[in-house]
């Protein structure tokens, strides 16, 4: 019996408290209720459906982002209540988990309004200096680089457009990397800000390099132009006939050695702006290609000797012997695969089968 009266008496003073938890729950029900329609109609009114669809956020019933972010609105208010309702009935086991994650919960809300606020004047600062760039970058004739090099380009393909949008990818970035920074997700952020810090080292060299190889290229151009002019006048030209054994008014000798001449600056200097870079695996490859330059020099000089000798010979046993015109060209044959063989050792080339 005393049972009995124990338990409704304890009933009957936890009853104020139970009714305390009931309006708290029920205050909750009705603010979560209000704060879910007012998101909803402030973000309905700016129009945040197409930007919250792009991030892939809907509400499985109603298909609407909109929608999908009232209701954690409506989730996290009514949280804010139910600590407060679950303390009055002595629940202190589950509304001390509640209560943390709530507090962590609005802790995160300040940093997260942050991130927004600095990715979205990013974002718009990275698409002002997009749309100013492409224009200027057009206007000092960039894309005039691609028509010379006979490269046909759309307007998304131009160098006007892929060096504005090179430069719109690094601001967003930094953007990223600095809305990161603000959550203070360490295992996120520290990778990113490493990327940031090595593209920002880098770019000097990149820099640098661009300008290496565009005084490279002009130098080239200067050089087989001048080259091309004193070789004409002394008269390379006429070399060529003497050489091949025949005339061919199409070729031209001091063209092609100002051609050789150009070709080989520019990889001297393409070499040059990529080690510049810092790049080991690209620096191997330029020391590589810079190295073997005057192994294909000396068998080009070969094989204009030797083509020039086995004319000369062919020339001389047929103005000796007019009849030997057989043995004339085997003569010939025989010194083209003799330089041949010495051109493929010079190059390096299937030395097994040379030797």
């Amino acid at each position: 019996m005393d049972a009995i009266k124990d338990f409704f008496s304890n009933l009957l003073s936890r009853i104020p408290d139970i009714l305390v938890a009931i309006i708290i729950l029920v205050v909750a029900f009705y603010v979560a209720k209000f704060a879910k329609k007012l998101v909803v109609k402030l973000l309905k009114s700016v129009k945040a459906e197409a930007f919250l669809s792009k991030l892939g956020i809907k509400d499985t019933v109603t298909n609407s982002s909109i929608e999908f972010v009232g209701k954690l609105v409506y989730f996290v208010v009514f949280l804010l209540f139910l600590p407060g309702a679950l303390d009055k009935l002595d629940l202190y086991s589950v509304s001390a988990p509640i209560s943390g994650m709530v507090s962590s919960f609005l802790g995160f809300i300040p940093k997260l309004v942050a991130a927004g606020i600095i990715i979205a004047v990013g974002l718009f600062i990275a698409n002002i200096v997009k749309d100013l760039l492409i224009p200027v970058l057009k206007a000092v004739k960039v894309d005039s680089i691609q028509e010379k090099a006979g490269i046909k380009a759309t307007e998304n393909t131009a160098f006007s457009s892929i060096i504005a949008n090179v430069i719109y990818g690094i601001i967003v970035l930094v953007v990223i990397t600095s809305a990161l920074d603000q959550l203070d997700i360490k295992a996120i952020s520290d990778p990113a800000n490493d990327i940031v810090a090595s593209i920002f080292e880098i770019i000097p060299n990149v820099l640098a390099a661009i300008v290496i190889i565009a005084a490279g290229i002009f130098i080239a151009k200067l050089v087989a132009k001048l080259l091309e002019s004193l070789l004409a006048g002394v008269g390379a030209d006429s070399l060529l006939e003497k050489i091949t054994g025949c005339e061919d008014k199409k070729v031209s000798l001091s063209k092609v050695i100002s051609a050789v001449v150009k070709y080989v600056l520019i990889i001297i200097f393409l070499v040059q702006g990529i080690n510049v870079l810092n790049l080991p695996v690209l620096t191997s490859i330029g020391a590589a290609v810079i190295n073997y330059l005057p192994a294909v020099l000396i068998a080009v000089i070969v094989l204009a000797i030797g083509m020039f000798a086995a004319n000369t010979v062919e020339a001389a046993i047929v103005k000796k012997f007019p009849e030997a015109k057989v043995s004339a060209l085997i003569a010939k044959v025989a010194i083209y695969v003799f330089v041949a063989f010495i051109c493929l050792n010079q190059l390096g080339v299937a030395i097994a089968i040379v030797e």
